[in-house]
């Protein structure tokens, strides 16, 4: 069951309805024509890309008909939403072929996650000739192009159907009372789901099962459950590229190098909690730095605000009513505080502490700060997800005049950013979902004005309908590592809602006072999870600015452990990260340990070395070795490390 997609109502049952497309076209059509059916009317062979539609700003079937004036917008696999709902058919599609082989199985969910799917099974422990039996019936499904429909049923009748699962009715409890609920029939196999879906299996042909464990409910008392995990794709050729790149990334896994080069670790009595290790700090450490260089440029301040909140606050933010599910809450002396999930709330409290004038804006305040997520234990991946993280965080209040510049000076300073990295980026405009504050008009202007600065901008970007948070319209920053991979990392929101919430005020120029515009944003995003996806970018061979220790100094022989001792003393001088190894190992050992750990330079004192005054320079990824005076040395690793230059 997908319990995060809400049911689609109707309003309204017309002769014939107005609809909106993406690029502002308009068309009458008769009341129940399809969102498959107007898309075609629409789009014509480019249709056929859609495997579900966004309606309103909802999710929906393909299949569903449209009975009111509104808003569609087709969603592809490329879409995020669309992802989610291929991955969640693919979990429908395993719990099929498990059921059908194992009649007394019971499925629980099956949600999407970042990295595919998962569905939890009430079931007896599975094997691996269980997982054979399952594919061969998803093959079959997938050959007999088997739909999935969609219907609604009153809360008895699903009680009925579900009354030997004790898990399906404890979700059907949850459904407010005189609320229908949706199962989706595929084939002979009935689950209980909000949807949508693909139309058909025929989209599943890349779905593959990655494996299964043993997992223990969050209520101790009730049995272990067995989870199959797996990941979707609309065509086995997609499959087949994800499992050579999947191949290639095993090797970097950052949870794996991070362990390796003693960043960062876990422990089972914190879950999803990082510990930052002294190597691990040094990265993060050079990472704030390289934020707030350009954050003193453009003028920012840094503030500080308190962990936790009261209730009330969040009641005013919104976060109450849309948030409060992924957020740790604790009691204090009879009142109810959340850990903050997000840093916003604190800067409104910031700007409304004292009267503030038009001549004050933009008033950009910066923050480093930790902040905690309610993330379920079954998408909790390395650093990539975690329950607590730091993100290069800022808020930005403006007039509406200053809003678009402000961005326009955001979206160079990420291109500047990311060239740094040699990642490639794009952005994803992200517009206003079924649940928001405020009023339609404004979200338009909003969404206006973001997609008219990225289109001043030139930088490439595509629209997901219904995308953006509750607040706000936001930009989605997103990244491509060197295996072609995406990341989400950064986002730009343009924000109307919160500083009316908050009772946020600055007199302009007029005297009048006027409500200011919030600008939300963070540029490379968390440093966890940026972390995790540089480390798999780079195989673990940080940028020797990054990198925690940058020069290994070996000497050859005892008697020239001074001369090393003494070359490192000069690195450090200069601000440089290094060290010196002992001569108890022999020198080839010495030299491939270094070379394991990832060193940027690894410089050789043998007695030439200490009779010129030079260096025997290694730099990483050569095998070849060049001699350098030490003060070439000591200049070359001091300038490329100071302009931050990728390869060593």
């Amino acid at each position: 069951m997908n319990r995060s997609l809400a049911p689609v109502e109707f309003v309204s049952d017309l002769p014939s309805v107005r609809i909106r497309f993406p690029d502002g076209k308009e068309a009458t059509l008769s009341s129940g024509t399809s969102a498959a059916e107007a898309l075609r009317d629409w789009d014509g062979e480019g249709a056929k890309a859609a495997l579900a539609a966004s309606w309103n700003g909802v999710a929906i079937d393909l299949a569903t008909p449209l009975r009111s004036d509104g808003a569609l917008a087709p969603l592809t696999f490329e879409d995020r939403v669309g992802r989610d709902i291929l991955q969640h058919s693919s979990a429908h599609l395993v719990a099929k072929g498990l059921v059908e082989n194992i009649p007394e199985a019971r499925p629980t969910h099956g949600p999407p996650t970042e990295d595919g799917f998962y569905y939890d099974f009430d079931v007896r422990p599975l094997t691996p000739s269980d997982l054979d039996a399952v594919r061969a019936a998803m093959e079959r499904s997938i050959r007999a192009r088997e739909s999935f429909v969609r219907r609604e049923l009153t809360r008895s009748e699903a009680e009925k159907l579900f009354a030997t699962n004790p898990h399906k009715l404890r979700y059907i409890s949850e459904v407010p009372e005189g609320e229908t609920v949706s199962v989706y029939d595929t084939g002979t196999f009935t689950d209980l789901c909000r949807g949508p879906h693909v139309p058909t299996t025929e989209w599943l042909a890349g779905v593959h099962i990655l494996g299964f464990s043993a997992i223990t409910p969050e209520d101790a008392t009730a049995p272990a459950l067995q989870r199959i995990r797996g990941i979707g794709f609309p065509t086995r050729a997609q499959l087949d590229a994800y499992l050579k790149m999947r191949a290639e990334a095993e090797a970097r896994d950052h949870r794996v190098l991070g362990a390796k080069l003693e960043l960062f670790t876990f422990v089972d009595e914190a879950p999803g909690f990082p510990i930052w290790l002294p190597n691990g700090m040094i990265v993060v450490h050079e990472l704030e730095r390289f934020v707030r260089e350009h954050l003193v440029a453009a003028g920012y301040s840094e503030i500080r605000t308190p962990l936790m909140f009261a209730q009330s606050v969040y009641e005013t933010s919104g976060h109450w009513e849309h948030y409060r599910d992924d957020m740790f809450l604790t009691e204090v002396e009879g009142r109810t505080f959340g850990w903050k999930p997000m840093n916003c709330p604190g800067s409104m409290l910031i700007f409304r502490s004292r009267a503030r004038s038009y001549r004050e804006l933009p008033m950009r305040l910066a923050e480093f700060a930790p902040l905690h997520r309610l993330e379920a234990s079954g998408t909790l991946h390395g650093l990539t997800r975690v329950r607590e993280f730091v993100q290069d965080d800022a808020h930005i209040f403006v007039t509406e005049e200053q809003a678009e510049p402000e961005i326009r000076t955001l979206l160079d300073w990420i291109g500047r950013a990311f060239a740094t990295f040699r990642l490639e980026w794009s952005c994803e405009l992200s517009t206003r979902p079924a649940k928001f504050l405020g009023a339609p008009e404004v979200w338009d202007k909003a969404e206006a004005t973001l997609e008219r600065v990225l289109r001043a901008s030139g930088v490439r970007y595509r629209v997901s309908p219904g995308e953006g948070g509750f607040y706000a319209p936001k930009i989605d920053i997103h990244i491509r590592d060197s295996l072609g991979r995406p990341w989400q990392t950064g986002t730009i929101q343009l924000d109307y809602q919160m500083p009316l919430r908050f009772g946020l005020e600055y007199q302009g120029p007029d005297g009048q006072l006027h409500t200011p515009v919030v600008v939300h944003r963070t540029i490379l995003g968390t440093w966890e999870r940026f972390v995790g996806v540089l480390l798999e970018h780079v195989a673990g061979r940080l940028p020797p600015w990054l990198a925690p220790l940058q020069v290994r100094a070996i000497p050859v022989t005892e008697k020239h452990a001074p001369a090393a001792l003494g070359l490192v003393e000069e690195l450090r001088a200069q601000g440089l990260r290094a060290d010196a190894v002992g001569t108890e190992e022999s020198l080839s050992k010495r030299v491939r340990n270094a070379e394991v750990s990832r060193m940027p330079y690894i410089v050789v004192l043998g007695d030439k070395e200490v009779a010129e005054g030079s260096v025997a320079l290694r730099v990483r990824g050569s095998r070849e070795s060049r001699s350098l005076s030490r003060p070439e040395f000591l200049a070359y690793v001091s300038e490329r490390v100071r302009k931050r230059d990728f390869d060593a």
